[in-house]
This record gives structure tokens, C-alpha cells and sequence, in this order.
């Protein structure tokens, strides 16, 4: 029994202290990491603008500094997050159009899928440019303004522009998230801002600083809840269950996320509709440039990782015969296919990604493209111009 006391004892001794050293190492962890989400530097670099909403300042500069990345953000004399631009050049040009996704403040600039494509299409003797038109917060018609208003100076040969999820219901609203922006309606001779000048948003006193999360009881704990959370919901419901953290489930769901649902959506149908007059407007204007215009779906993490999927079911209780994760890139390759648009879609090569033992296109807690997920996404857009011929006469024949 002294033995058998003995070895518990070690045991018993053992076993605190390897938790109290991962203890320490998850509070060191954790006191290492970045900001979080609520880190919001855009004001800082963007400015109001009466067409646009809002745009870039040229010369401004902010970091991000977030949980997973700390990246700075430098806008050129262009107002674009690029390298400097000469809008005499006689390069090709390919002008990329989006969000967040595209101005990519989440990775350094020359991790930024217009950077990375410029790479891999820009020869000796064949000089080819791709310009950074992304703004974060953007949507469809905010994009298309900013080609009529900023990017048709470049005579770029080529546009891309990505479309988020959350585009369409934006399109249908003046403002994001409470800042003014433009919203578009058919008129007689094409589609006008209905709310010009866009309203400039209400000045706020800075806001204070926000004081630090309270350290949990547990570092450990908290660390095993995330990892279950982000990578196995199934087992953090379980956890639940046993009372260590609140279960899953309860969240409402978002007007935006209502894209996602099956059945007539009056709301969501009307946004789609807008944002099919929007594309078609910039069909017609790339037309009358002689430009050539493609979509690219630009997926949300949970329709590229399936536990993102499972996870978002749980959290907002949605039955699974009435969502479905497919639903926008559907959406939006009918649109294309009425509009004569091509659509591009890199859903598959980021899933295939996921498996790479180069880790995954997405970072675990911000909804962004890490470096690999912007990589994918212009090796994807290199293949489509390729195959389509859409590159200049330098590069061999051109199948039109």
C-alpha cells in the first residue's frame, strides 16, 4: 500500500505539474498574440467621399494589428494599396475590383493576389500590370463607380472582379454597417446614385480604448475550448454538455447570411436583382472599352472547410435541409450565364489547398486569405486568362 500510495503520489505530482507548465505556456501564448477583430485602423487611411462613399487617401498609411497578423497598410498617389502606378504606361493591365479580399490587408502587399499575379504573368518584353482596385468594405456598385471613376484612367485590358457573399445584400442598402454609401437605381440613361452626394457619416468622438479582455480562469481551458470550437464543434457541443462553456447554438442569423437559404427570400431576391442591373451596367461599360470583364467568386471559409460549415450550422441553429453553402456561387454563375459573364470560381483549388501539408488558404480566425489563399486564387485567375486567350499577343497565339 506504501508503494501503491507512493506512485499515486508521483503521479498526482507529475501530472500538476505538466498542467501547470501548459498552463503557462497557453497564458504566454496568449499574452504573445495579436489584437483581435476589434481592431478597425480604415478610418485612418480612407476618407468620405461623395460618390464612393469612401476611398483611399493618397500617401496614408495603418497597421492591422490583429490576432493572427500585424500588417501595414500603405496607400500610393494613385489611392491605391499598390505600387506606384504610371497611368501612361503602355503595359497590358489587368484591373482587380473587390473588398477586403482583394485590398488584402490581411497579408503584406507583396503577398497580395494582384502582387502574385503580376509575378506570374509580367515577362521581359512583355510587360503586364495588375492594379490593386480593392477597398475594403466594398460592394458591387461601390466597384463599379470606382472603375467609371478612378480605374477606366488606367485603360486596363482586362477586369476581375470579385464577388463576395455579403455583396449582394449591400447592394440593395445605403450604408455598411451604418457608414453612408451610394445606392444605385435604374434611370433613363443607365444606373444613377439615388442618395447623391453620398451623405459623409456622422462625426463620433474617438472612441475609448478598449480595455483588455479579463484574463480566464484558465489558459489551458481557453485554449482547448478554441481549438474545439474552430476544428471539432461536434465534441465542443459535448464539452457543453458537461457545463465547461455554453453550448452552440441561439446566435441569430444575420440578414446577410440569409443568401445561404433555400426558398423565396423576398428581401435577398431583391438584392440579387440589384445586383444584376450593377453587373450588367459594367458588362455594358467594359464592352464599350473594348475590356474584357470576368467574376470571380470569392467563397466564404465555410464553403471551402467543412467543419467551418458545421460549426456556422451549430452556432445559429440552422436546419440543414434549408441552407445551403452552395448557394451564391450558384447564384452568381446563373447570373453570369444570363448576362454573358464569365465566372470563375476557386472554390475546388482552395478546398484542395485544405489538404496541402502547405496548410490551409484561410487563417483559423479571421475570414480572410492568408499568403497561400491569395497564391491559389491568382494561380486560378492565371489559368483562366490562359486558357481564355485573354493575355497579350506577346505570349503567343491568342485564342480570343
Amino acid at each position: 500500500m506504501r508503494r501503491l500510495g507512493g506512485n499515486l503520489a508521483l503521479a498526482a505530482i507529475t501530472i500538476t505539474a505538466v498542467l501547470a507548465a501548459l498552463e503557462g505556456a497557453a497564458r504566454w501564448s496568449r499574452a504573445s498574440r495579436g489584437g483581435g477583430r476589434e481592431d478597425n485602423p480604415l478610418p485612418l487611411y480612407t476618407e468620405a467621399d461623395p460618390v464612393l462613399g469612401w476611398r483611399k487617401k493618397p500617401g496614408a498609411r495603418a497597421t492591422y494589428r490583429r490576432r493572427e497578423y500585424t500588417v501595414e497598410v500603405a496607400v500610393n498617389g494613385q489611392g491605391l494599396r499598390d505600387r506606384e502606378r504610371d497611368p501612361a504606361s503602355a503595359s497590358f493591365r489587368i484591373l482587380a475590383l473587390g473588398d477586403s479580399f482583394v485590398e488584402g490587408y490581411a497579408v503584406p502587399l507583396e503577398a497580395t493576389l494582384t502582387q502574385v499575379l503580376e509575378s506570374r504573368l509580367d515577362r521581359p518584353g512583355c510587360p503586364v500590370e495588375v492594379l490593386n482596385g480593392g477597398t475594403a468594405g466594398y460592394s458591387t456598385d461601390q466597384e463599379y463607380l470606382f472603375y467609371r471613376e478612378v480605374g477606366e484612367r488606367f485603360a486596363p485590358q482586362v477586369i476581375a472582379l470579385f464577388f463576395y457573399y455579403n455583396d449582394a445584400l449591400f447592394n440593395d442598402r445605403d450604408n455598411y454597417f451604418g457608414r453612408p454609401k451610394p445606392l444605385l437605381e435604374a434611370g433613363r440613361e443607365g444606373l444613377v446614385v439615388s442618395n447623391a452626394p453620398v451623405p459623409a457619416p456622422t462625426p463620433r468622438p474617438p472612441a475609448p480604448p478598449r480595455p483588455p479582455d479579463p484574463a480566464p480562469r484558465s489558459a489551458l481551458l481557453e485554449w482547448v475550448r478554441e481549438r474545439l470550437l474552430r476544428g471539432a464543434p461536434s465534441a465542443y457541443d459535448a464539452a457543453g454538455r458537461l457545463g465547461l462553456w455554453p453550448r452552440l447554438g441561439g446566435d441569430p442569423v444575420g440578414e446577410e447570411m440569409r443568401v445561404y437559404k433555400k426558398g423565396p427570400t423576398p428581401r435577398i431576391d431583391g438584392a440579387w436583382a440589384r445586383t444584376e442591373l450593377i453587373l450588367d451596367a459594367l458588362r455594358q461599360e467594359t464592352q464599350r472599352r473594348g475590356a474584357k470583364l470576368v467574376l470571380v467568386h470569392v467563397p466564404n471559409r465555410f464553403e471551402v472547410r467543412d467543419r467551418d460549415w458545421e460549426l456556422t450550422q451549430r452556432a445559429y441553429g440552422m436546419d440543414g435541409a434549408a441552407w445551403d453553402r452552395t448557394l451564391v456561387r450558384r447564384r452568381l454563375s446563373a447570373l453570369g450565364d444570363r448576362l454573358g459573364i464569365h465566372v470563375l470560381d476557386p472554390t475546388l483549388a482552395l478546398r484542395e489547398a485544405e489538404g496541402s501539408l502547405l496548410g490551409g488558404s484561410y487563417y483559423a480566425y479571421d475570414p480572410h486569405w492568408n499568403a497561400r489563399g491569395h497564391r491559389v486564387v491568382a494561380d486560378e485567375l492565371a489559368r483562366f486568362l490562359g486558357e481564355r486567350g485573354w493575355l497579350p499577343a506577346c505570349y503567343g497565339s491568342q485564342r480570343g
